[in-house]
């Protein structure tokens, strides 16, 4: 626009064009644009124009074409040392430059930018969700899938729990449930009742069997437990003091026989609060089928409301602080042995609340390490899942509690909801127990036998996301490791895109997608049917976001040329300058001195 107005003016002036703001052509024009409001007028990508619509506007006028970035600091340099060059040759037709700008060379050809390779997107690991719905707090209240019941006040009150949750909270519990219970014989017709016999239950594999004898309380096969029940019956006959200060005396049942399936056990003696336990057919209180359950018979002394509070802590970890009866909560956690419980009343009446909480992560970490323990060897099992290479033992109440596909498939009319085998297809047993760890602690720890892509699918089959985020973290890094040993990773890149896309794990793949772009003239050597068979909306990206850009690439290939070319020609002006100085030289015979 400005070129005809100079060169009528300014004939004899110099003139070089220039292109601003290079780093807009690779830059994102959405937050350019939000740093740029509201004053100024949003930049559109059409807005910006290639390198050769520069180059052939340069050619057109027959002037040096240049571009710049301040904020990559491009090209200043380039601009200002042709500008004195094109200033200099300019005066070359002055007598008196004319032997001091011989040297000066004319305008250089700018080298093509190379923008900066994208960065690696960054994993996230979103946080963990609220507790809602079905949390321990809410399952405590609503015992849905219950196998304890506890008999208050000689039985006229029951309070219905999970032997999972207490067994990992206090001591006490994990060895009132892991106790033996009864004879060979009485353990026979406590079976008989149950859905599934013992040779089914031994035909099974290994996992099976463990869940199959925490399914009935680790019943002892040899007769010791015979006389050491008679021994409690004899003690129970005698009394104790505990017994005789209570208003009313316990059933004749619990006197005389131990549990109505013959699997049972007095607790005289054995800790206080606790009278007897045996193994009884009771209805679960949600769905109304008959459940086995153990049924834990407690001291006239212990109150309800109390006694719950106590279950909620072990439940949750938390104490209500606002409670009118926290002396009677303190007194039965230290009847039931609940130490930590009865520390946070005694902080709470002394006015040092604040020390509860150390008390409540201590009993987190300990409660977790003990549900891994738990996990491992299958204790308090009352669910198995069939996978393709084996069985898993499982725990209803800790995956409803975690787990709102769980939660669903466990209550209600669903079959799953009270069978003891649940089949899942497609998984292995590293995944299923990478899943299981997961929903019990909110950990993620992989293992060499695990595969990322298998777990991604378990995980978004299950509607766990914090799960698939970290399985894509895991992914990454494992990809990460192999490349820095040398390892090509542009095969397994491909072979996750797809299946990353498919399953909703959107991190991973946006990875995948970020170093097939850079790194797309390499994969595209390597694998160029796969490339051609990848979906039209991969193929769009790729074409976008390759890096190095397609303008770039023609950019250099035009540099190399132009560059070519002006060798050349120095090449042709150095010869003819040769050729030049030849044209002086004498014969020797014309130099000779002439004799007289």
């Amino acid at each position: 626009m400005w070129f005809p107005e100079i060169k009528h003016f300014c004939p004899r002036t110099p003139i070089i064009l220039v292109g601003c703001q290079l780093d807009l052509r690779y830059a994102d024009l959405d937050a350019v644009n939000r740093a740029r409001r509201p004053l100024a007028k949003p930049i559109k990508p059409t807005d910006i124009l290639p390198p050769e619509r520069g180059h052939e506007v340069a050619k057109e006028l027959g002037i040096p074409y240049y571009e710049t970035s301040i904020v990559a600091q491009f090209g200043v340099k380039d601009v200002f040392d042709n500008a004195i060059r094109a200033a200099l040759i300019s005066r070359r037709h002055l007598q008196f430059w004319k032997s001091h700008l011989k040297k000066v060379q004319r305008p250089l050809l700018q080298a093509p930018f190379l923008p900066p390779r994208p960065p690696r997107p960054v994993v996230g690991i979103p946080d963990p969700p609220p507790m809602d719905g079905e949390a321990p707090d809410s399952l405590f209240c609503q015992p849905l899938c219950a196998d304890v019941l506890f008999l208050l006040q000689a039985g006229a009150t029951r309070v219905f729990a999970h032997k999972v949750y207490l067994a990992t909270s206090c001591s006490k519990f994990y060895d009132l449930f892991t106790m033996d219970l009864g004879t060979a014989g009485m353990e026979r017709e406590g079976e008989e009742s149950l859905e599934g016999s013992e040779e089914e239950e031994q035909s099974r594999r290994g996992a099976k069997e463990q869940a199959g004898r925490t399914k009935s309380l680790d019943i002892d096969k040899e007769g010791a437990g015979g006389s050491r029940c008679s021994n409690r019956l004899l003690m129970l006959q005698q009394g104790s003091l505990r017994t005789s200060q209570s208003d009313n005396a316990l059933p004749a049942r619990g006197q005389f026989a131990v549990g109505p399936l013959g699997a049972g056990r007095v607790l005289l003696g054995w800790g206080r609060g606790f009278l007897e336990v045996y193994l009884e057919l009771v209805d679960d209180p949600v769905t109304g089928r008959p459940r086995l359950m153990t049924v834990v018979s407690m001291d006239d002394l212990i109150q309800k409301g109390p006694f719950q509070a106590v279950l909620q802590y072990l439940y949750t970890g938390h104490l209500d602080e606002k409670r009118n009866d926290l002396m009677q909560v303190a007194t039965i956690a230290e009847l039931l042995e609940v130490f930590d419980l009865r520390m946070m009343v005694a902080n709470v009446l002394n006015r040092e609340s604040f020390m509860n909480q150390e008390i409540t992560k201590a009993f987190h970490v300990r409660r977790a390490n003990r549900i891994k323990e738990c996990l491992s060897k299958g204790t308090f099992a009352d669910v198995v899942f069939r996978l393709d290479d084996g069985y898993l033992p499982a725990h209803k109440p800790l995956l409803i509690s975690s787990c709102d596909w769980m939660a669903a498939m466990f209550r209600g009319s669903f079959m799953e909801s009270y069978i003891e085998e649940v089949s899942i297809h497609n998984t292995s047993c590293a995944c299923m127990r990478a899943v299981l760890e997961f929903l019990y602690c909110g950990v993620f720890t992989p293992s060499p036998e695990l595969e990322p892509v298998d777990l991604i699918i378990l995980a978004n089959r299950l509607c766990l996301p914090r799960l698939v985020a970290l399985t894509e973290q895991h992914a990454v890094e494992e990809l990460l490791k192999q490349s820095v040993k040398g390892v090509d990773i542009d095969g397994h890149v491909l072979a996750y895109l797809e299946m990353a896309q498919f399953h909703n794990a959107k991190q991973l793949s946006a990875w995948c997608l970020h170093h097939i772009c850079t790194n797309y003239n390499s994969v595209c050597r390597k694998f160029p049917k796969d490339m051609k068979t990848m979906s039209p909306e991969n193929q769009k990206h790729f074409e976008k976001h390759r890096w190095p850009p397609v303008w770039f690439l023609k950019e250099e290939d035009r540099y190399l040329r132009s560059q070519k070319e002006r060798e050349r020609e120095e090449d042709i002006l150095r010869k003819q300058h040769n050729k030049r100085g030849w044209c002086f030289w004498r014969h020797p015979s014309s130099t000779a001195p002439h004799i007289s």
